[in-house]
């Protein structure tokens, strides 16, 4: 991005890799610790081309996250090792991301007569948007825009130094390398512009649904202009079953994981209320985008993540939303081993792999 500012240490926030994939080869990986696993991708760059070379999943306890920050950095770090130690990886040079409470973007309109002056004049107005103690912030940001009249269309990214030094931190002692820090919903725009063509006045949007999480990213002309991050995820829907049932936690996510017998019709129901719940939410904030007049009309749904794949769900937000909904493909533009990586293998990891493919896609840029 543009600018950044932040403490010592910090400065490869958000920024691009300097001179780690040079030429027109190299590994890239990328790196997804989310509230209830680890997620891991590795591609090869051959030219312009990509290539899977890796994919890992390790499960994480249940206190290791919460509100997507690292509580337990010893467990991360042991699932991490595990992870690692059973991949046969050719680099250490990861790229992570960021998202939940501890992490703000925010799209800003300033009149900024002197482009030098732009860095200065952001980090200034950062002040009035941003509800943290900006001694503890990292920020940058990327300028979208210039129009004759000095008009800067700025997106501005903050996050806590806390929580980047602990994702920082648990990443090295598992013995890669930190090297460019993100946001999901980036990583989302990174998979949707390498496997999709972009169709001029029409605005898509990408939505990843986690265990603890929904996050959304309206892209018009190849700009985010709108994010949504929200609590509601598969836990939600655990949690709901389990209230409803009277099971364990654990017992819980099994049934709503189903299995050899299947999904009991009990549990279904219950799915089906929670996926309305859960459409409902992205509905209100599609017309609250649609109020904002800030981009084209959003056509297609694009959904991934690993509570996307809840029986039905898909359905119900297109009933819901009225729009067309689809999945999120992330390997359309990615060559693999046939041997190693089949297809049916691909299409059942895809939903799961959105993220770590754009955080690998950016790391390799």
């Amino acid at each position: 991005m543009a600018g950044t500012k932040s403490g010592q240490g910090l400065g490869s926030l958000f920024s691009k890799l300097s001179g780690i994939f040079s030429g027109g080869g190299g590994s890239a990986i990328g790196l997804s610790i989310g509230s209830s696993s680890i997620k891991l991708i590795e591609l090869q760059r051959s030219g312009k081309s990509w290539r899977l070379e890796s994919w890992g999943v390790v499960q994480l306890p249940d206190d290791a996250l919460a509100h997507r920050e690292i509580v337990n950095s010893i467990a991360v770090v042991d699932s991490l090792k595990a992870l690692t130690s059973s991949l046969k990886l050719k680099s250490k040079n990861v790229c992570t991301a960021l998202s939940g409470p501890s992490m703000m973007i925010k799209r800003l309109q300033l009149e900024v007569p002197n482009p030098k002056e732009i860095q200065e004049q952001v980090f200034w107005e950062a002040e009035n948007y941003i509800p943290f103690d900006h001694s503890d912030l990292v920020m940058d940001f990327e300028m979208l825009s210039r129009s004759k009249d000095s008009l800067t269309d700025v997106m501005l990214v903050a996050a806590k130094r806390t929580v980047v030094d602990s994702f920082m931190g648990v990443i090295s002692d598992s013995g890669l390398q930190p090297k460019v820090v993100d946001a999901d919903f980036f990583a989302l725009q990174n998979v949707y512009e390498a496997n999709y063509p972009s169709t001029p006045g029409e605005s898509v949007a990408l939505i990843d649904i986690g265990a603890t999480g929904t996050k959304m990213v309206v892209l018009s002309d190849g700009i985010p202009v709108f994010t949504k991050d929200s609590a509601m995820g598969g836990r939600t829907l655990t949690s709901e079953i389990q209230r409803q049932m009277g099971h364990s936690l654990e017992d819980a996510e099994s049934l709503k994981l189903g299995g050899a017998g299947g999904i009991p019709q009990e549990v279904l129901d219950i799915l089906r209320v929670g996926s309305e719940n859960l459409a409902t939410e992205i509905k209100a904030a599609l017309n609250y985008y649609s109020a904002s007049s800030v981009g084209a009309p959003v056509g297609p749904i694009y959904l991934s993540g690993g509570c996307s794949l809840v029986p039905g769900l898909p359905q119900v937000i297109e009933e819901v939303t009225g729009r067309p909904v689809q999945y999120l493909n992330p390997f359309g533009a990615i060559a693999a081993d046939p041997a190693q990586f089949s297809e049916d293998y691909l299409r059942s990891i895809s939903a799961l792999a959105v993220i770590p493919v754009g955080l690998a896609l950016r790391a390799g840029s």
